[in-house]
């Protein structure tokens, strides 16, 4: 996501949403890619059943209470309304994301490519470019970033997550390191709980190094139709070593608790 946001503010996370069925318990992993706040990539599961593996489009509008990145309150407390559609090909991935404040002055559009490598059974890798434009207050700002993130499936219901994205304007890089556990409650109705730490590495620049925030994150899925889903989430971040007297960039590192709710559809 844009560092003008970052530094002024910008999931944690859209924290993750998973559309999965729960049948999709017993079945092969199948990681698909999904695109939250600032156009870092998530990891879902999804339903081989209706899955076309060899493309395959999805569309996910999103409204959220706040827009929060790397522990940032970014746009001060107002929302932002975002929609993501995902092509994938094969190992392949375009995601466009575009997303509007709602009670302020700022836009910003992510394009992203990522490539899935399957290193083992267990273990997925992702390789991903974002190319980001942002606008505040008739203010413009680009930049390109470089991530790669990895899922490591511990059992059928658990993932160990891991994500670095690099910054070519800000010089820097975040990491966020998580553990996600997923909850099948019915046919219909799926809820995962993530908690996760994220890394300063100079890509907030005007922040503090090193640990930055724990995040925690609640998130709901129910299954409408065999390729619509409803889901929402909450999420709560918790400020490590803030220093605003030191650091300008850590003013808006805070205790913050936020939510969102959305569609997913599945071609």
């Amino acid at each position: 996501m844009t560092h003008y946001l970052k530094y002024v503010f910008v999931i944690t996370t859209l924290a993750g949403v998973n559309t999965a069925y729960a049948q999709a318990k017993t079945q092969e992993h199948y990681q698909e890619l999904e695109v939250g706040v600032g156009g870092n990539i998530k990891h879902t599961n999804t339903d081989v059943n209706y899955k076309n593996k060899e493309f395959d489009l999805h569309i996910h509008p999103l409204w959220e209470s706040r827009y929060v990145t790397e522990g940032r309150d970014n746009l001060a407390g107002n929302g932002i309304a975002s929609i993501a559609t995902e092509f994938n090909y094969k190992n392949f991935a375009v995601i466009p994301w575009a997303a509007k404040g709602i009670s302020s002055d700022y836009s910003e559009l992510n394009l992203n490519a990522i490539y899935t490598a399957h290193l083992s059974e267990r273990i997925e890798m992702y390789v991903g470019y974002n190319y980001i434009k942002a606008r505040e207050e008739g203010i413009d700002a680009y930049d390109n970033e470089l991530s790669l993130d990895f899922a490591y499936f511990y059992a059928d219901d658990i993932q160990l997550l891991s994500s670095v994205y690099h910054s070519f304007d800000a010089s820097g890089t975040f990491l966020e390191l998580a553990v996600k556990k997923d909850f099948y409650i019915n046919d219909l109705l799926l809820l995962d709980i993530q908690s996760g730490v994220g890394f300063n590495a100079g890509y907030v620049n005007d922040g503090h190094n090193g640990i930055n925030n724990l995040k925690f994150t609640a998130n709901l899925s129910y299954q409408l139709f065999n390729q619509l889903a409803l889901y929402t989430y909450t999420s709560y971040s918790i400020a490590v070593n803030k220093d605003e007297k030191r650091f300008t960039g850590d003013e808006t590192l805070r205790n913050i608790f936020w939510g969102g709710v959305g569609i997913s559809y599945q071609y």
